[in-house]
């Protein structure tokens, strides 16, 4: 009888009501940990409140009697690794590292509750006045330990960088909320690492080789050379001691060829089967001084242009991270899924071969026109489930990244990322669908179709796209244009009373407004007002560029739009 009673007592309910009709007597414990489990206990009892109208009280401590979902550090888990279950005296939700019992709260809010974050404006709250939650036993880790969507209307905001979990360098991601996965230096360091304005008139010989001539100016390394790999090991020293809190600094390529000919690199290049041989050796090597007093600290590089295709024998050291940039694909389709990827693939497949600790640097705008509809969406689902599949541990996915932002529907892609980098195998079309009821409301019906428009020769004619496709991509027949218009004009009717999704039809409209004026000319009698339009939309919504670095006020003189004062943010 006794035994028995005890384990009455502690035996967990298969349901637990933390709020009924709007009144609770559960609170919520924060234990002592790292800043972001504050905040994250903090978000939990604001969310909790809009969800329910209780307010829950952030305590220190338990009290007697009391339910409580009880927030802790976890020193077993890892970075960013969560556990939520439930037991006899509530749930209790414990986390690893910085940022994992913050994510736990996210989770529990998302997972649990139902809560969603699409954009910084528009979210989906929903009203439960009595909140009953089933027993909890899950435990959650990111697939990618490094997740950047790369659009400024991702990266602007720190609440949506917050609750959508990402990580990434550009997220304004601070100690108070655990950080992020944090570049000293970014990208393309080459020319910072050897400045060709210092050394080249005295040293050419650090510089690449290319037909016969060194090559100063914005070009590549030598990367035999034993004085130039002394001057980067001390040049990364340099930024670690600068930037002591970043965990990873880039010792990579310019953007550009010309890679060196010496008969040294060449030696190593013939060895290794690509120009990527000599650039690994010297990277591991920069890799093993550094790593030697600071042991916490990767370096990065990429696999890119001339050196995607990886080596035969070396292999990146445990310290080293390759960001293997697959420029040159079709984004129409996953790596996988169409023939011109058969070479893009195949590097994927054999770096995945010589690492475990792979990263990837994808695209999901067209560079050549940020406001033109790219058709990525198939890729990005498929290719993230791929980059899983292939043992990826990082993604940063390129985007429109100017201030302002304004690229093609920016906010949809960054939340579908966002979602798929941290689960991979989630299902995308109730992700899409959730996502465009929640922004565009009556509108969404119209949004998917207009998707589905762009798309569509992609899936049924095996068209393909790249990054820098021209307006008269065979992507955009004429149906794409006059069905656009019809379905945001009938969008723009549904929501004409509904302020927040009326401007993201209008700012989705733009991608239609680009092609209606760049596939007319000025002797069409519909061009003029085209135009108009377009240039009316690019500076409501503040875009500053309309192009990689390719100014908007520029292109509307082109355009031959009217100076006009912008209109400003609402």
């Amino acid at each position: 009888m006794f035994a028995s009673l005890v384990f009455a007592s502690i035996v967990t309910p298969a349901t637990q009501t933390i709020v009924r009709d709007g009144h609770s007597r559960w609170a919520i414990v924060a234990n002592v940990g790292p800043p972001a489990l504050r905040h994250g206990a903090e978000e939990l009892q604001s969310f909790l409140r809009q969800v329910t109208g209780a307010e829950l009280p952030v305590l220190s401590k338990l009290p007697r009697g009391r339910q409580a979902i009880r927030i802790a550090n976890e020193p077993n888990l890892r970075e960013e690794e969560y556990t939520i279950r439930s037991d006899k005296d509530g749930i209790v939700i414990r986390g690893g590292g910085q940022r994992g019992a913050m994510y736990g709260c996210y989770g529990f809010l998302q997972d649990v509750v139902g809560c969603r974050w699409f954009t910084a404006k528009c979210s989906f709250i929903p009203k439960k006045p009595t909140l009953t939650v089933p027993q909890l036993d899950t435990r959650q880790r990111p697939a990618f330990e490094y997740r950047e969507p790369f659009f400024t209307e991702a990266f602007s905001d720190r609440d949506w960088c917050l609750r959508n979990r990402v990580n990434g360098n550009s997220m304004p991601l601070d100690d108070s909320v655990g950080g992020k996965v944090s570049y000293g230096k970014f990208v393309h360091t080459f020319s910072e690492l050897v400045p060709p304005e210092t050394y080249f008139k005295d040293h050419p010989e650090y510089f690449s080789l290319v037909k016969g001539q060194r090559q100063g100016g914005y070009a590549q390394l030598c990367l035999t050379n034993p004085d130039v790999l002394r001057i980067v090991i001390d040049k990364v020293e340099q930024w670690i001691k600068e930037n002591p809190k970043a965990t990873i600094f880039s010792v990579s390529q310019n953007d550009t060829y010309s890679n060196c000919e010496c008969d040294a690199c060449r030696k190593v290049e013939t060895e290794e089967g690509s120009p990527s041989g000599p650039l690994l050796r010297f990277v591991n090597k920069v890799a093993d001084a550094i790593g030697k007093d600071h042991p916490q600290v990767l370096i990065d590089t990429l696999a890119y242009q001339w050196s995607e295709k990886p080596p035969l024998h070396e292999k990146p050291h445990k310290n080293v991270r390759v960001r293997l940039a697959p420029i040159g694909a079709c984004f129409a389709h996953p790596l996988d899924g169409c023939d011109r990827n058969k070479v893009p693939l195949a590097n994927l497949k054999d770096w995945s071969r010589i690492t475990n600790q792979l990263y990837i640097w994808h695209y999901c705008t067209d560079f050549a026109s940020y406001l033109q509809p790219l058709p990525c969406i198939d890729e990005i689902v498929g290719d993230i489930r791929l980059f899983h599949e292939s043992g990826v541990v990082g993604i940063f996915e390129e985007g429109d990244y100017a201030p302002g932002g304004g690229g093609d529907m920016a906010e949809l892609k960054s939340y579908l990322m966002a979602r798929l980098m941290w689960t991979p195998n989630l299902p995308a079309r109730p992700v899409i669908h959730e996502f465009l009821e929640g922004v565009y409301g009556k509108a969404a019906p119209e949004i998917l179709e207009w998707i589905n428009l762009t798309h569509r020769a992609a899936r049924e004619s095996g068209v393909h796209a790249t990054i820098y496709d021209p307006p008269t991509a065979p992507y955009f027949t004429n149906d794409v244009l006059t069905t656009g218009a019809s379905l945001f004009d009938r969008a723009e009717l549904a929501v004409a009373n509904d302020p927040t999704a009326l401007w993201m039809v209008q700012k989705a409209r733009m991608g239609l407004e680009f092609l209606q004026v760049t596939r007319t000319t000025s002797e069409d009698p519909r061009h003029a007002s085209y135009v108009k339009a377009l240039a009316t939309s690019i500076r409501r919504f503040g875009v500053t560029q309309t192009s990689e670095g390719g100014d908007a006020e520029e292109f509307l003189k082109r355009i031959g739009a009217e100076a006009a004062q912008p209109l400003g943010l609402p």
